[in-house]
């Protein structure tokens, strides 16, 4: 079925055809059938009966007589007949038939036959002139419309709905009935309530955030509160439509949570400024501790404000920690600059002192303040990796200078004399990967990366700095009573130097040329030290 179809019902009765002839030749014939019955039974009846039973066998009979008169009429009917006079006929059809119904002492089939037949009749009629009524509400509500009298055409656009709802749900024949002008009204009085609805939302919601703009607070509060009531009742009137929309809701409620929390927003980046700003700790402490309060504020009482962060809170935290940990840190990297100069003069007794006060206070700090930027980088590794081998600080320093020869650079450098012996390398890395193991034999099976961890922690025992050597100097050290390099079959890692002249990984093969060591290719190694032995004084 089409119900988008909106039928123009024509003004007169429709023509029922074959079909209703024979239903009313039924009905007369069932009619005519109750009222023998009828009135054989009141002819039938005992002498004693009463007076009541003999009136009320009167009244059915004469009923019966009236109501088939009546359908004689109706039948008589032009169909030029005005519709209400037979609208009004039906009507007292309807009432005596079921007035008969209620005098029956007991039911009669033909009766309820005849009363759903006087209904559908009536209904047919009502929905004949409804239909005219429609159309006359529809045009003057288009009228109403035209004039910007948009009240009163909803009005009648209000009562034109109600009737046709009142036929669609009627007991009259189908044609009279349209769902699709039912559906087309109710879109109209849609249109006329929602769009000057629309139009005033769209205003206020300038207006509102016009005036938060320029600091209005309470104006633009008002206005976005008239917003709000317009969107609810739109959700609320018309939630099927294209008028209705719950995410506008939701930021509008955002929008003004935002606005609430605008206040709090301000205080907390200005507490944040004046922290950034202070040269004093207690009173930076106190401002990020302000800012932290501002934005928990926002976090709590305006959920839905756009200024909610846990992220920003955590900053906050983070940079409160930081400023608690700076001084501590500065004072952690006196004490690590001061133990590294003894380092370097191998004053280790001074150096160890320093270092466990470094260690000491960056541990403090660490639990006071664990989320501070600096206490996960290089410092806290040296200081910590310092303080465990401290027992060992002599004999790799002992090894080290024993195995050093002075290179002819600027600056001053010394090269160690043969490949890095397992017993030093696993002094430093508390570990040992070579093959073929012994204290006093090189370390074998190294990768670059862990040669180059070991340069690392070398140079924190030092106080110096520590690398891999370039075949350059390499070249320069033959001379002197070095050992081959590449002596007993094993490749060397080498430092790629300036000139371009080696691979950026390159390696010092068995037969004494430098080449490209692969990726996964393990060697041994020898290293670099920033130390001037020929001066006796570490850089």
């Amino acid at each position: 079925m089409n119900f988008d179809k909106v039928p123009e019902l024509p003004d007169v009765p429709v023509k029922r055809g074959s079909r209703r002839a024979r239903a009313w030749l039924a009905g007369g014939l069932l009619l005519l059938g109750g009222g023998a019955a009828a009135y054989w039974q009141w002819v039938r009846l005992p002498a004693g009966r009463s007076e009541a039973e003999q009136a009320a066998a009167g009244q059915i009979i004469r009923l019966e007589m009236q109501l088939e008169g009546m359908r004689t009429q109706l039948a008589a009917l032009p169909e030029s007949a005005d519709p209400a006079a037979r609208r009004a006929l039906l009507e007292k059809a309807l009432a005596q038939q079921n007035e008969l119904l209620r005098l029956r002492s007991a039911p009669v089939p033909a009766d309820t036959v005849r009363l759903d037949e006087w209904q559908a009749e009536l209904d047919d009629t009502r929905a004949r002139e409804s239909a005219q009524r429609i159309r006359e509400l529809e045009a003057a509500a288009g009228e109403l419309r035209r004039q910007q009298q948009t009240a009163d055409a909803v009005a009648k656009l209000r009562e034109a709905l109600r009737l046709q709802q009142a036929v669609n749900t009627g007991l009259s024949n189908r044609q009279t009935k349209s769902y699709g002008r039912e559906a087309q009204l109710q879109q109209q009085i849609e249109e006329l309530v929602a769009e000057p609805l629309l139009a005033e939302s769209k205003l206020a919601l300038a207006a509102a955030r016009s005036a938060a703009a320029g600091g209005s607070w309470a104006d633009a509060v008002a206005h976005y509160g008239r917003v709000r009531e317009i969107r609810r009742e739109l959700n609320r009137d018309f939630p099927r439509s294209r008028f209705a929309d719950l995410l506008a809701e939701e930021q509008l409620e955002a929008e003004l949570a935002s606005l609430g929390a605008t206040e709090a927003h301000t205080q907390m980046q200005a507490f944040l400024a004046q922290a950034a700003a202070t040269p004093d700790a207690v009173a930076g402490d106190r401002f990020y501790a302000l800012a932290a309060d501002r934005q928990q504020v926002i976090n709590t009482e305006f959920p839905k404000s756009r200024f909610v962060s846990m992220a920003r809170l955590e900053e906050i935290e983070v940079a409160r920690q930081a400023l608690r940990l700076r001084p501590v840190l500065a004072r952690v990297q006196e004490f690590d600059g001061r133990a590294a100069e003894h380092l370097r003069r191998r004053e280790l007794f001074q150096a160890q002192q320093l270092i466990t006060s470094a260690f000491t206070e960056l541990e403090a700090a660490i639990t006071q303040s664990p989320k501070a930027p600096g206490l996960s980088g290089e410092l806290r590794e040296r200081v910590a990796y310092l303080g465990r081998r401290a027992g060992e600080w002599v004999t790799i320093q002992d090894q080290v200078y024993e195995l050093l020869l002075p290179l002819a650079t600027q600056p001053p450098s010394a090269l160690l004399k043969q490949a890095v012996p397992q017993g030093l390398y696993a002094a430093v890395m508390n570990a040992n990967p070579s093959r073929n193991p012994g204290r006093a034999l090189p370390v074998d099976s190294v990768s670059r990366a862990e040669a180059q961890e070991f340069c690392r922690r070398l140079g924190w025992v030092l106080g110096a700095a520590v690398r891999l050597p370039t075949a350059a100097e390499m070249r320069s050290a033959r001379p002197d009573p070095t050992p081959p390099a590449g002596r007993g079959g094993m490749g060397e890692w080498l430092e790629a130097d300036a000139t371009g002249e080696t691979d950026s990984t390159p390696m010092l093969g068995a037969d004494g040329v430098v080449k490209a060591g692969p990726p996964v290719a393990r060697a041994g190694f020898r290293i670099v030290v920033a130390l001037d032995l020929l001066g006796a004084t570490a850089r």
